[in-house]
C-alpha cells in the first residue's frame, strides 16, 4: 500500500525528476512483488526492497523541496537583473543614434561608424534582455497574454518589412507568401510577431549569401500554420528534439553569434496559445521552422 502511494506522491511535487523517480519506484515495487511469488523465500528481501523505496522516496521529495526555492530564487533574480539592464541600454541605444544621426551637430566620419556600432550592439543586447525576462516571466506564470482578433497578414508583412535590412546586407533575397483573403486569428500579436521575427532571424543569420528566406502563412486541417523557410544548411535531424530549449544550439550555433534563447521563446510564446513549435527539412533543401497555433477565428 506504501507503494502505490509514492508514485502519486512523486508526479506531484518533484517536477521534473518526476519521469526518472516514478520509473525508478515502479521497478523496485516490479521487483518486490516478483520475488514475492516467485521466491517466497526471501521474504526478508521484499522488505529490504520497500525500506528502500521509502527511504529514496523520502530522500527525493526532500530534494525536490530544497531546489525548487532554489530554482524560483533565481528565476526571480534573471527576471529582476534582466528588467535593470533595459533602461540603460535603452539610453545607450537612444543616444548613440543621435551620434549616428549627427542631431547635435557633424561629427567624424569614424565617430558616426562608431556610434553605429555601439547602437547595433546594444540593439543586440537588448534583445537578449527582452528574451530573458519574457522566458523567467513564462516560466514563473507571469506572462500575460492579450487576446485579440487581428489579420496575421499584417503581422506577417509588418515582420518582414522589418527584416529586409538585415536580408539585404548579405543579399539574401526575402519573401512572403499568404493567403489572397484575410486570415484571421485570436491570439496575442506581440507575441506571434515576436515569434517570426526570432524564426525569420534566425533563418537570416544562418543562410548563406546569395541565399534565400519565406515566410508563409497558411490555414492547414483547421489551425494556422506560420513557416520560415531557408535555402541553407538545414538541420540534423538528430538535433531536432534539442533546438527550441534553452541554451541548446545546433552544430551551426558556433558559427554565428546567439544563446539559444530565440527558439526557446518561440516554442513557449507558441505553448502559450496551445501550439508546437517543430523543425524539418525544406523542400530543394535548408531548414523549415513550423510554428502550429490553433487559433483560427471563425
Amino acid at each position: 500500500m506504501a507503494g502505490l502511494l509514492i508514485p502519486a506522491v512523486l508526479a506531484r511535487t518533484l517536477g521534473r525528476w518526476t519521469r526518472i523517480a516514478a520509473i525508478g519506484a515502479v521497478l523496485g515495487y516490479a521487483a518486490t512483488g516478483a520475488s514475492t511469488f516467485m521466491y517466497a523465500g526471501l521474504g526478508w528481501f521484499t522488505v529490504v526492497l520497500t525500506i528502500w523505496s521509502l527511504l529514496l522516496a523520502g530522500w527525493l521529495l526532500g530534494f525536490a523541496q530544497r531546489t525548487a526555492p532554489r530554482e524560483q530564487a533565481m528565476g526571480q533574480r534573471i527576471a529582476e537583473v534582466s528588467h535593470e539592464l533595459r533602461t540603460p541600454l535603452t539610453h545607450i541605444l537612444g543616444f548613440s543614434e543621435m551620434i549616428e544621426k549627427q542631431i547635435f551637430g557633424e561629427v567624424g566620419a569614424r565617430y558616426v561608424e562608431y556610434a553605429g556600432l555601439i547602437r547595433k550592439s546594444g540593439a543586440h543586447l537588448l534583445g537578449l534582455v527582452n528574451d530573458l525576462l519574457d522566458l523567467s516571466r513564462i516560466d514563473a506564470g507571469k506572462f500575460e497574454v492579450q487576446l485579440g482578433t487581428f489579420d496575421v497578414r499584417v503581422v506577417v508583412e509588418d515582420v518582414v518589412r522589418v527584416s529586409v535590412d538585415s536580408a539585404e546586407k548579405k543579399q539574401i533575397a526575402l519573401g512572403m507568401l499568404t493567403p489572397e483573403t484575410a486570415l484571421n486569428v485570436h491570439a496575442d500579436d506581440r507575441a506571434v510577431k515576436r515569434m517570426l521575427i526570432n524564426t525569420v532571424s534566425n533563418a537570416i543569420k544562418f543562410t548563406p549569401e546569395g541565399g534565400k528566406v519565406m515566410v508563409q502563412a497558411s490555414e492547414v486541417n483547421g489551425v494556422l500554420q506560420l513557416d520560415t523557410i531557408d535555402n541553407g544548411p538545414g538541420i540534423p535531424e538528430a538535433e531536432r528534439d534539442i533546438l527550441g530549449q534553452a541554451y541548446e544550439r545546433g552544430s551551426g550555433g558556433s558559427r554565428a553569434e546567439g544563446t539559444g534563447l530565440g527558439l526557446s521563446l518561440v516554442r513557449a510564446l507558441a505553448a502559450l496559445h496551445g501550439g508546437t513549435l517543430s523543425f524539418h527539412e525544406a523542400p530543394g533543401g535548408g531548414a523549415l521552422v513550423r510554428i502550429t497555433l490553433p487559433v483560427l477565428s471563425n
